[in-house]
């Protein structure tokens, strides 16, 4: 009797390893590349309100907490150099949108200051901060 050497048959299908590196690869990209929107990290107890949502760019954060400190961006800010401040950011962003974060208990003469040098420093675009009822 004679037997025959089968030979392997080459086994049909597609080798995915490389397609999971690749689609590993662009899953670490997008995740490093994104860029996530910080809030102010200022203590501010906002007022409930229903409204529409602002979008987030280019905008002018102007935070005043319950003891009545203005925070612009971030960054702590006398009274009197407020509306120099804000007249350096007109010309370098002159189409932005302030927005005002208010704490609930603030006083209402501190808004109206910050929002007086803010029409002062040619601002037109104003919003006041809300959270959602």
């Amino acid at each position: 009797m004679k037997f025959r050497s089968r030979k392997r048959e080459a086994e049909g299908g597609i080798n995915i390893t490389p397609l999971i590196d690749v689609v590993f690869i662009l899953l670490i990209f997008f995740a490093v590349t994104t860029s996530f929107i910080a809030t102010s990290s200022i203590k501010v107890d906002l007022p409930k309100a229903k409204g529409e949502a602002v979008e987030e760019k280019k905008n002018i954060r102007l935070a005043i907490n319950q003891s009545g400190e203005i925070f612009l961006d971030g960054q702590a800010v006398k009274d009197g150099e407020l509306e120099g401040r804000l007249t350096m950011l007109k010309q370098t962003s002159p189409d932005a949108l302030v927005i005002i974060e208010a704490d609930e208990k603030a006083l209402h003469g501190k808004v109206i200051f910050v929002m007086d040098a803010a029409k002062t420093a040619d601002f037109t675009r104003f919003a006041i901060a809300t959270e959602e009822k």
